[in-house]
């Protein structure tokens, strides 16, 4: 896009912002293909935000980018550079906007299915994507685990990306042929205008338990942060999928009034509603209670887990908003694969059973546990830690849980970032101590997985908590590779096991 052209529709919009032509820029000759937040990815073509984060300011990176070819500068204030600038006074929440008038607002091509909540909001955008696809829509994916344009399937930075990064995404998903999109919305990014620029069709909302409250201070602000998706992101007629069975999700309904789809797995009034009838570690054997569908419809989930259930229903109910068949929802969910780090499930050869997943928060690990513990004929061992510069509360919590669901403890290192990883462990073992379950204190994770599966016998499973599927644990000299499974693959190699 022309930078003129662009200056044009931003002067019809309601975006704070003044323009600062330096003298004897052309802006004419000025053309836009996208925007970058970092300088480091500064090229021809690639308009600078100049963002502040939370550890650097962009403006003082605003002469790297033009060095590198950025034709054009969002930014806070007027630079020296010698390219058109945009001075808008929240570069961070504007920049999504202004990317998404340069691609001429790819997600007003597309169906826009967003997902937000505390836990689920992956394995639920997954399902939905999946379900999509299956019954006929290309759709993308932009969640925890990974961003699929269509095309390409890449490691996801963010679980929501910054606005620039989001609506060049959106662009790709668009040429690629696209039809919808699905994306996991944080709260920061709600707080923070990441989304700015995009509107949405659909909305679900799994849950809100404690987590980021370093962050938010308070579960009402965390609420309130989640509302704003509802409140000032949506668009036509648009409807939220929400789940009753929790406490802030039934806040959300009697908020949303007639705009709400609900689901649960205890209040049979709500229009989707799931019971189990069967669960091994093979999956789970249920019964679906849906709109326009006679009786009950039986399912079989190969996935773990009882609250996958509900992010199965979130999954169903999205895409039978959209206009998708029972029947192709329903064989879609039947034949799902396994989600990166949510309940991942490998059977070992004489060693028993690792399940892999990301629960990070004590409501997840405590999820976690609760759902392995009755699918688990022998011991179940918990390997898992917390994360360093983050919600410290909630670390005494977790090692309470892991010690009363589990029958064996090991507690090791998460992503200890800045912080010692014994520091934070002296602060998860108060909570081990409170019942008299054995554990032990491994600080390398790598060390602490071998130690559990080479504990584990036959009818055994060990969980893995904490990092799912991420490639890099965050140390304090920097991050290294590290991936659970792959270590559970070296284990094996090790052992001469076989996962089967």
């Amino acid at each position: 896009m022309n930078f003129r052209k662009l200056v044009h529709i931003l002067d019809k919009s309601p975006l704070d912002k003044h323009i600062h032509i330096p003298e004897g820029c052309d802006i004419d000759s000025v053309e836009l293909e996208g925007m970058v937040c970092d300088s480091r990815k500064a090229a021809p073509g690639l308009m600078f935000a100049a963002a502040k984060g939370d550890h650097a300011d962009g403006y003082n990176f605003i002469e790297q980018a033009v060095a590198k070819g950025a034709p054009a500068v969002l930014c806070e204030r007027e630079s020296a550079a010698p390219v058109p600038q945009i001075i808008t006074p929240d570069v961070r929440s504007a920049m999504g906007y202004v990317c998404s008038m340069i691609h001429d607002e790819p997600s007003r091509r597309m169906t826009m299915i967003a997902v937000t909540g505390t836990n689920g909001k992956t394995t639920s955008a997954f399902m939905t994507q999946a379900i999509l696809n299956h019954c006929g829509i290309k759709t993308g994916l932009a969640g925890t685990v990974i961003y699929d344009d269509g095309a390409v399937i890449e490691e996801a930075e963010h679980t929501t990306p910054e606005g620039a990064d989001l609506q060049n995404l959106f662009a790709r998903m668009v040429k690629n042929g696209c039809k919808a999109c699905v994306m996991e919305v944080s709260s920061h990014s709600l707080v923070q205008g990441r989304v700015s620029g995009t509107a949405y069709d659909r909305a679900g909302f799994t849950n809100l338990t404690i987590d980021h409250l370093d962050f938010h201070k308070t579960m009402e602000n965390y609420f309130n942060a989640k509302k704003i998706l509802f409140e000032k992101y949506m668009r036509n007629n648009w409807q939220g999928s929400v789940n009753i069975d929790d406490e802030y999700g039934r806040r959300l309904r009697d908020f949303l009034s007639k705009r709400a789809i609900t689901y649960a797995m205890l209040d049979e009034n709500a229009d989707f509603f799931a019971s189990i009838k069967n669960f091994s570690l093979d999956g789970l054997d249920i019964e679906i209670k849906m709109p326009g569908v006679g009786g009950v419809k039986a399912l079989k989930l190969p996935l773990l887990g009882g609250y996958n259930v509900l992010n199965a229903l979130q999954a169903l109910s999205l895409a039978w908003s959209v206009g998708v068949s029972a029947n192709c929802a329903l064989d879609a969910l039947a034949h799902m694969p396994q989600v990166p780090g949510r309940l991942e499930r490998y059977k070992i050869e004489g060693g028993g059973t690792c399940v892999i997943d990301f629960a990070h928060t004590s409501d997840g690990l405590e999820k976690v546990l609760t759902a392995v513990r009755p699918i688990c004929r022998g011991r179940l061992i918990a390997v898992f830690g917390a994360g360093g510069d983050r919600d410290r509360t909630k670390r005494p919590i977790m090692g309470e849980i892991a010690s009363r669901l589990a029958d064996n403890v090991i507690v090791t290192s998460d992503n200890p970032r800045t912080e010692e990883p014994m520091a934070i462990i002296s602060e998860i073992l108060p909570g081990v101590r409170k019942h008299d379950t054995p554990y032990s204190v491994t600080p390398d994770r790598r060390e602490a997985i071998y130690e559990g599966l080479d504990m584990a016998g036959e009818d055994d499973v060990v969980v893995i908590a904490g990092r799912g599927p991420e490639t890099k644990q965050i140390l304090k000299d920097g991050p290294i590779h590290l991936v659970d499974k792959e270590v559970v693959g070296d284990w094996c190699a090790l052992r001469r096991r076989k996962i089967l």
